[in-house]
């Protein structure tokens, strides 16, 4: 299949697919006059790749997954690389929640002490 037919399929740009391949994500194979030529594996490869972006992976964290594929998994997280980047990605997902949380604490105590400052000059004056 051409490119425009498998970015249809799975549901992406060409341009996408284009990106995909300048990482080494998909290889296709070269028809005799030059054109990319794609198959239905290729399809699953770019879907999978497309989810795993939208839970924010990068995509060179993606390639555990299509590498798993590749093997000839019917899923592409069922290999020990790809638990290994499940598991490093919510480390980090956690590490962040964790940095999300102290900003936080601070702002709120930072609006708690601008919401009891006294806005009138003359109570300022008595501080």
């Amino acid at each position: 299949m051409l490119i425009k037919d498998l970015a249809a399929r799975a549901g992406v740009s060409v341009k996408a697919v284009r990106y995909y391949e300048s990482r080494g994500l998909i290889t296709p194979e070269r028809a005799a006059n030059g054109y990319r030529e794609y198959d239905d594996a290729d399809v699953l490869v770019v879907r999978e790749i497309r989810a795993l972006l939208s839970l924010g992976l990068t995509a060179d964290e993606t390639v555990p997954f299509v590498e798993c594929l590749r093997a000839g998994n019917e899923r592409a997280d069922v290999c020990p690389s790809s638990l290994d980047a499940y598991r490093l990605r919510i480390a980090e997902i956690d590490q962040r929640i964790e940095e999300l949380s102290r900003l936080r604490g601070e702002l709120s105590g930072l609006l708690r002490d601008a919401e009891n400052y006294p806005t009138n000059p003359q109570d300022q004056e008595k501080r």
